[in-house]
């Protein structure tokens, strides 16, 4: 999506909530407007996503590999295989939001309606992997050495419905907590993408060898057209988020606050904003 669309969205987005927030129904509560930056993350918990990439990465890189050297060595078959992974998610998040106050200034309830663009980056910047291969028929061994990299990015650009509770909505400084979900548009879902690209050596029997790489880049769409042309299901038209933030609302004057959290959004999240008391 051009950068132009999605700022138009984003726009016609905060206009449409204005416009549900300025009913008369809402005259007796207390409105908030909130611009916030986040940091997002799956690091928190590297060591247990690093395993999961692994398992994923190990059958389709393997696969990739043994086609590839088959094609050339069909009575090469695999004899084992090892492999060492690299993981990183990094990311970040800028969002808008309309907050209501149905016990006014001084309410510790609120409901909130946001739009939120994320980039979401899950990446192996480095795999180093050795298959090793056996001729069965002339009992002979040989070695494949490869480096890998990828990456698969999604930006999804989403509406979230929250809730959140302050503990001292009459101090200077309270906390708080949030819970909330939302969905992506379909668009931001689908333009999602996923790159791998390695290159590697086939050390044969003789001690000759042969050098194999390979690359390829899709987005979610192209998948998703791939995996109905083959019959197969697609269960997911949009990208679900769940929310949960631990927060600090620190009050700078009657019609500003300042706000910082932290907590859960399809991964993890150091957020900062301001909030402007209408």
């Amino acid at each position: 999506m051009a950068r132009s669309a999605v700022r138009k969205r984003i726009a016609l987005s905060i206009i449409f909530l204005l416009s549900i927030f300025s009913t008369p129904l809402l005259a007796d509560g207390h409105l908030e407007f909130n611009v916030h930056f986040s940091y997002w993350t799956l690091n928190v918990v590297r060591g247990l996503v690093e395993k999961m990439v692994s398992d994923t990465l190990e059958s389709d890189l393997k696969d990739r590999f043994l086609e590839q050297i088959q094609a050339d060595y069909p009575a090469l078959v695999e004899s084992g295989y090892q492999q060492d992974v690299n993981f990183d998610a990094p990311g970040h998040n800028i969002g808008f939001e309309l907050r209501f106050y149905p016990g006014g200034r001084g309410g510790a309830f609120s409901l909130g309606l946001a739009v939120e663009q994320t980039t979401m980056k899950i990446s192996f910047p480095s795999v180093a992997a050795r298959l090793d291969l056996v001729d069965l028929n002339l009992n002979q061994t040989a070695t494949f050495n490869g480096q890998a990299s990828g990456q698969f990015i999604i930006k999804p650009l989403s509406f979230h419905l929250n809730m959140r509770w302050e503990f001292l909505p009459s101090r200077a400084v309270s906390p708080y907590l949030t819970i909330g979900a939302g969905i992506s548009t379909s668009k931001s879902f689908f333009d999602a993408s996923y790159h791998y690209e390695y290159n590697g050596t086939l050390i044969l029997p003789d001690s000759s060898t042969e050098q194999y790489s390979d690359s390829d880049s899709r987005t979610l769409r192209q998948i998703k057209e791939e995996r109905l042309a083959e019959g197969k299901d697609f269960p997911l038209n949009f990208l679900p988020i769940f929310q949960f933030n631990l927060g600090l609302r620190a009050r700078l004057s009657r019609a500003l606050n300042l706000v910082a959290d932290v907590g859960i959004f399809d991964g993890f999240l150091l957020r900062g904003g301001l909030s402007f008391r209408l």
